[in-house]
């Protein structure tokens, strides 16, 4: 069984709940990354914690299509190689 990365699938959860439908992300990297910073943007500092929630929700209203879709979602990020901007490192102050 291959593992997946805490990163690419926090990353794949922001696309699942996009509410793209895949034809739209599957096949074009840009829209993929295009697509994730989108719904990190809308869910704001709380996203992961927000796009959980949505994806947990999703899963119990449709279980027969989550599976899948997630697996294209995770397959996505994982080709478009997405890249996230870090924060710079925060510089002491002293008085």
């Amino acid at each position: 069984m291959r593992s997946t990365s805490r990163v690419t699938t926090t990353l794949a959860t922001f696309l699942f709940v996009s509410q793209a439908p895949t034809a739209e992300f599957a096949a074009n990297p840009a829209r993929t990354s295009e697509l994730i910073h989108e719904t990190a943007a809308r869910l704001g500092p709380e996203g992961a914690a927000t796009a959980l929630a949505e994806l947990a929700h999703e899963y119990g209203r449709h279980p027969e299509t989550a599976a899948a879709h997630m697996r294209t979602c995770l397959l996505a990020v994982e080709t478009a190689a997405v890249t996230i901007p870090l924060p710079l490192p925060r510089t002491a102050v002293t008085r």
